[in-house]
């Protein structure tokens, strides 16, 4: 699978955001075991 120009191989593991879960830390952790792809949950507009 490739994301543009991110090659994240043939079965790569995807962490959703999910909202007051995926803080810093636990994406850290997340991206130690395994996952391929990790990222924020939703950001406010407004600010």
């Amino acid at each position: 699978m490739k994301i543009n120009h991110i090659d994240l191989g043939q079965n790569p593991i995807l962490l959703a955001p999910m909202e007051d879960v995926t803080d810093p830390a636990f994406r850290l952790m997340c991206k130690k075991f395994g996952a391929n792809m990790v990222y924020t949950e939703f950001v406010s507009s407004d600010a």
